[in-house]
């Protein structure tokens, strides 16, 4: 068995967000606490600030004035200083010094700009100085350290909303599963308040640990990538096997769900296949799956992942709409009879039939 709420009560744990007034990680207003961590690599995550399971920092050269005191702070060397260019016809002369002209008047001066800070991730050990250092905001923690009580304190506030919605408290991510201490002790804790929970997660983690939780779950948001293993491995990192098992096991055990499609380009996009394999498989599952959502893609992961300092293979992929996926609507709600969304908008309703 799992840790207790109690003995987590006081400990810390990462948060990267928590979203109030959600309608979209289920029914009803709902309010959605992100966890960091989580074992899948997907190659177009939305949420790239909760794949690692520790704190990162978001480096955001809009906000960035220039003035290099997070290089001064690193005392690691993996900051390098504003680089002030001159530009002289077609040429650019530049030298690394970056406070001979103050940072707010940087902009002003003819012919000369200053480039932002770089910062050497694999240098980097996240000791946070620099985000001390800053005072503008341009570095920030990726995820803030927070107890239970912090968390609850948050979630509880807006109950009212959840009775006159059918809404609650959504756990996600990352992968909730990664972190089952403090997932069961949040679950634990929103249903000593009365409150309505759904747990979004991959589905990847051993049976164990998703047995350990169910009492506390009304509402499973289960995400299929593909049902291709060879894809999922591709696209993710790992194997669906695991996932497609579990759930199986969730669907005889009788708990609801709510099916999750990400549609991406190059994965299951332009694939009619994938939408006809998932009625298969929800088919399969029987009554337990109460809707399927359609998750079109979209690229505000682009600028997580610059302000992350990493690559992003789809970079320039254009974001999907309602009118592309009319298609994947159609043979998902032709094929049983669940309620399906694009979107996953649900609306006011309870979480459980």
């Amino acid at each position: 068995m799992y840790s207790s709420s109690e003995s987590i009560a006081n400990e810390n744990f990462l948060v990267t967000n928590i979203q109030r007034f959600s309608v979209n990680d289920g029914p009803g207003i709902r309010t959605t606490v992100f966890l960091k961590g989580c074992p899948l690599r997907c190659a177009w995550c939305h949420n790239p600030e909760c794949i690692n399971p520790f704190n990162e920092i978001y480096h955001d050269t809009q906000k960035c004035v220039r003035c290099g005191a997070c290089a001064e702070s690193c005392p690691e060397g993996a900051i390098t200083p504003p680089k002030k260019v001159t530009k002289n016809g077609n040429n650019a002369v530049s030298n690394n010094s970056c406070c001979s002209v103050p940072a707010p008047q940087a902009a002003a001066v003819d012919d000369v700009t200053f480039n932002p800070p770089v910062i050497d991730r694999d240098k980097c050990t996240m000791c946070m100085k620099c985000v001390d250092a800053c005072k503008y905001g341009a570095i920030t923690k990726a995820a803030a350290v927070m107890t239970l009580d912090e968390v609850l304190d948050d979630v509880v506030s807006d109950e009212m909303f959840y009775k006159t919605s059918g809404g609650g408290a959504t756990i996600s991510g990352g992968e909730p599963l990664f972190q089952p201490n403090t997932t069961l002790a949040l679950l634990r804790a929103f249903k000593d308040k009365g409150i309505s929970t759904a747990l979004d997660t991959s589905g990847y983690a051993s049976w164990k640990i998703i047995e350990s939780l169910l009492e506390y779950v009304d509402l499973m948001l289960f995400d299929i990538k593909t049902l291709d293993d060879e894809k999922h491995i591709k696209w993710t990192g790992v194997s669906n096997t695991l996932i497609i098992e579990n759930a199986k096991r969730l669907a005889k055990k009788g708990k609801p769900m709510r099916l999750r499609l990400p549609i991406i380009h190059d994965v299951n996009y332009w694939d009619l296949g994938h939408p006809r394999s998932v009625v298969d498989f929800a088919r399969q599952l029987g009554g337990s799956v109460l809707g399927i959502d359609i998750l079109p893609y979209h690229s505000l992961s682009e600028s997580k992942n610059e302000r992350l300092g990493r690559q992003y293979f789809f970079k320039g992929f254009p974001n999907l709409y309602k009118e592309d996926l009319q298609d994947y609507e159609e043979i998902i709600r032709n094929g049983g009879p669940w309620e399906v969304t694009i979107g996953g908008l649900i609306g006011v309703k309870r979480a459980t039939a």
